[in-house]
């Protein structure tokens, strides 16, 4: 049996898993606020099922060293910088451990389990504190010193200066809105809470409000989301020859986002100046909110040799 974990800027979901992926018993803790608070809380959580486990797989953000499992940034939990995490708890509680980045970790799920399968290149969007990116080509993480192999190349008779002036202005906004965070789902449902006077952040509260309609100042913070979205995708095809995008996080359960992220990237297509790219499948992530603790699973099968694919 083995132990995952995902970390979040907001929560640390944790699971028992079997060889078959399947989930056995899953809980959260809030994310801690700071170091101590949070070794507490990992080593809280696995010392009860010690006994149970063969091994522990952690999905982490931020920037990570995969073969030590050390974490130099990670990313929105300011705490978590140049910390050991691996060798820390392998040395607690004696089993291997591995960490992988959670955009990666939900892009390896997809690409070995769910709905990019078989995708020569693809692409996975994590829409939860953050925004997770992972490159994706045949089961496996696509490595940079790989991506030439998959860099567009424009046709010159496209390279007009209206065209670069759309493609500059899409991926200057885009980069704009990775700095500000506006991917984010958690700060698009607290956004929502207060336009719709909730007591809490309640994402499915958010969406049934959506779907019921009538909500014009809702409705707009909505579409402007997936607008947002829609950018990310675009610049990617822009640079790459990606054939599929799928989105993860939670919020990837609500039909009518990935239908509104789909409607405002076709919309962007159709501008004068982005002719060039035939429109890509977007779809949900297979597995959703459960998409880094399996893909964190998967990773620690193939490193540690215990499973092939």
């Amino acid at each position: 049996m083995l132990f995952t974990i995902d970390i979040g800027g907001t929560f640390i979901k944790y699971g028992l898993m079997d060889a078959d992926y399947q989930l056995i018993r899953t809980d959260k803790i809030p994310t801690p606020s700071t170091i101590e608070d949070f070794w507490q809380g990992l080593e809280g959580i696995v010392a009860p099922v010690r006994e149970e486990i063969d091994g522990i797989a952690i999905s982490c953000p931020g920037e990570i060293q995969k073969s030590l499992g050390f974490v130099f940034r990670g990313g929105l939990i300011p705490y978590m910088r140049g910390i050991p995490l691996a060798s820390r708890l392998q040395q607690t509680f004696q089993v291997p451990v591995t960490v992988l980045n959670d955009g990666e970790a939900a892009g390896l799920a997809e690409a070995r389990l769910g709905n990019l399968k078989d995708c020569p290149c693809g692409a996975t969007l994590v829409l939860g504190t953050g925004v997770g990116l992972a490159l994706l080509s045949n089961g496996d993480l696509l490595r940079g010193w790989q991506l030439t192999e998959y860099i567009r190349s424009i046709d010159k008779a496209e390279r007009t200066p209206e065209n670069r002036r759309f493609h500059c202005e899409l991926f200057l906004q885009g980069i704009s809105n990775l700095l500000e965070n506006t991917g984010s789902a958690v700060q698009f449902v607290e956004k929502a809470r207060h336009i719709l006077n909730l007591e809490k952040a309640d994402g499915i509260a958010v969406f049934k409000a959506l779907d019921q309609g009538g909500h014009e100042e809702l409705t707009s913070l909505f579409q402007e989301y997936c607008h947002d979205i829609a950018i990310l995708i675009f610049n990617l095809q822009s640079l790459l020859l990606i054939e599929k995008v799928t989105i993860g996080g939670g919020i990837s359960s609500q039909p009518l986002l990935i239908d509104e992220i789909s409607r405002q990237y076709h919309d962007l297509l159709s501008q004068k100046g982005h002719k060039q790219f035939d429109a890509l499948p977007i779809q949900a992530a297979r597995f959703h909110n459960e998409s880094n603790l399996i893909g964190a699973a998967s990773y620690f099968y193939s490193s540690t040799h215990q499973k092939k694919f």
